[in-house]
């Protein structure tokens, strides 16, 4: 009998010094936030997004890897909202609602991130494809139905209700997927194989993108057709200027400049006679010779005169 009850007692102290299972799904969640928390604080930065937007090789690489990090905290927030709203209703830890309210943070600074690593992507070549997206369309679809789940159940004790957390808006990864189709028309076919919701909302993005390109064609070619004619104008911007039309030859001048030549002639001595000669020129006759001067007065030839 004795031997009985001394069984049943190290039974009952093995079960109570063994851990809860509501212990081990708390430091469950520790991991899985700091996991989370991790994937957020090593997003690209915005000069490592540029360099995977110009195509640089080892940038697209990490934020590829980046990425799917990001998508796992996506889920690991979802996660704990989901075990930490069943473990609060009956474990009153007060670490439960802090997790549980971080967490829905966490994985919205998770969401945004993931987001504009994608868009980084898909200008990249070869950066992205419609695959590497359904990760994110489904972690989204989790994450909403999980807050949907949350927002219906019953008060807990004292009244009170989990508050569902928000999800960025508008819907992400939906740009990213637009562009990376309307770069590369191929894709298309590919929305077939996502749900039927996320398909009609790239197509739709897909067909403001197009507009834009379009209205962006439309306004450059405005733009160079305004620059043409001040281009073609200036010879300075290497354009070959378009030749000028040719002037009217002028008259000759019928008074004649006294200068040059002919005021050296005048002031050695006085001519017997100017004259304006038909080709206008104007002779300055002298005894020995005479001297053709044009309008301004220089010496174009001397004629001898004959004895």
């Amino acid at each position: 009998m004795r031997r009985l009850g001394l069984a049943v007692l190290l039974a009952a102290g093995c079960i109570h010094g063994a851990p809860r299972q509501d212990d081990r799904a708390i430091r469950a969640i520790g991991q899985q936030e700091g996991w989370a928390q991790q994937a957020v604080s090593t997003r690209p930065s915005r000069a490592e997004l540029d360099a995977v937007r110009s195509g640089d090789f080892n940038a697209v690489g990490r934020a590829r890897t980046s990425f799917r990090r990001l998508l796992q905290a996506i889920d690991r927030g979802t996660w704990i909202r989901n075990t930490g709203s069943q473990l609060m209703v009956d474990d009153p830890d007060p670490l439960l609602p802090t997790s549980f309210d971080r967490a829905g943070r966490l994985r919205f600074e998770a969401i945004q991130a993931a987001d504009e690593v994608s868009s980084a992507l898909a200008e990249a070549k070869g950066g992205l494809s419609i695959a590497d997206l359904q990760p994110g369309f489904e972690a989204i679809r989790k994450a909403q139905a999980s807050e949907d789940r949350i927002a219906r159940l019953p008060p807990r004790p004292g009244g009170l209700r989990l508050a569902p957390a928000p999800l960025p808006v508008p819907r992400p990864f939906i740009a990213s997927a637009a562009r990376l189709v309307s770069a590369n028309p191929e894709l298309t076919r590919e929305l077939d194989r996502l749900p039927p919701s996320d398909a009609a909302q790239i197509r739709a993005r897909l067909a403001d993108v197009d507009r834009g390109k379009e209205e962006q064609q439309r306004s450059a070619a405005a733009a160079a057709a305004a620059a043409a004619p001040a281009v073609a104008a200036d010879p300075g911007i290497g354009e070959v200027p378009a030749p000028a039309e040719p002037k009217e030859a002028e008259a000759p001048s019928p008074t004649l400049t006294i200068a040059n030549d002919a005021a050296a002639l005048l002031a050695k001595r006085m001519p017997r006679s100017i004259t304006l000669r038909e080709d206008g020129l104007f002779e300055l006759s002298y005894d020995d010779a005479e001297y053709l001067v044009d309008p301004r007065g220089k010496l174009v030839r001397k004629e001898a005169k004959e004895r």
